[in-house]
């Protein structure tokens, strides 16, 4: 039985947006988590960087937020969430060994996307590389998208929906 809705991987950097610019582009793609339209699945390693990532002292004071929001916040997306406590590494990217978690849960959820700004992410879909080419032979049909693409095919397929 085909699924209804696509499984997505956050990377950091649409979590942090999404929190601190609830309006913006990250923001609309949490929103489509929020309505029940994508399944977003997480991992304890990826809400440990996400957790780290949110709460340096410099992020929380240039966004004007605390500690206990971004928790706050993190524990609500934990909630809406699909958590794998088991995520296989299966795959090797040295070129950013940090984006390996991302890719390694993708895998593991049978993710349709990975939706990230990070260009070293976005270039396995594009790049030459051994690893590049590695990664969409393996893992066909998974797209690494930014964010705006992400919205654009979600919203194209509701389109055929209707």
């Amino acid at each position: 039985m085909p699924r209804t809705k696509p499984t997505v991987i956050f990377d950091c950097n649409i979590v942090w947006q999404a929190f601190f610019f609830a309006h913006g582009v990250a923001g609309k793609c949490k929103k489509l988590v929020d309505e029940g339209r994508i399944t977003l699945v997480l991992s304890a390693v990826v809400l440990d960087e996400m957790r780290e990532v949110m709460t340096r002292p410099e992020m929380l004071e240039r966004y004007g937020a605390t500690s206990e929001m971004v928790d706050a916040y993190l524990q609500n997306l934990k909630q809406i969430s699909i958590a794998l406590r088991s995520v296989p590494k299966v795959f090797s990217y040295p070129r950013d060994p940090d984006d390996e978690p991302y890719i390694n849960l993708a895998v593991a959820a049978g993710a349709d996307y990975i939706v990230t700004r990070d260009k070293d992410l976005l270039d396995l879909m594009t790049g030459y590389t051994d690893e590049a080419k590695e990664f969409r032979q393996r893992f066909r049909p998974l797209r690494v998208v930014d964010p705006v693409a992400f919205l654009r095919e979600i919203e194209k397929a509701a389109g055929k929906n209707d």
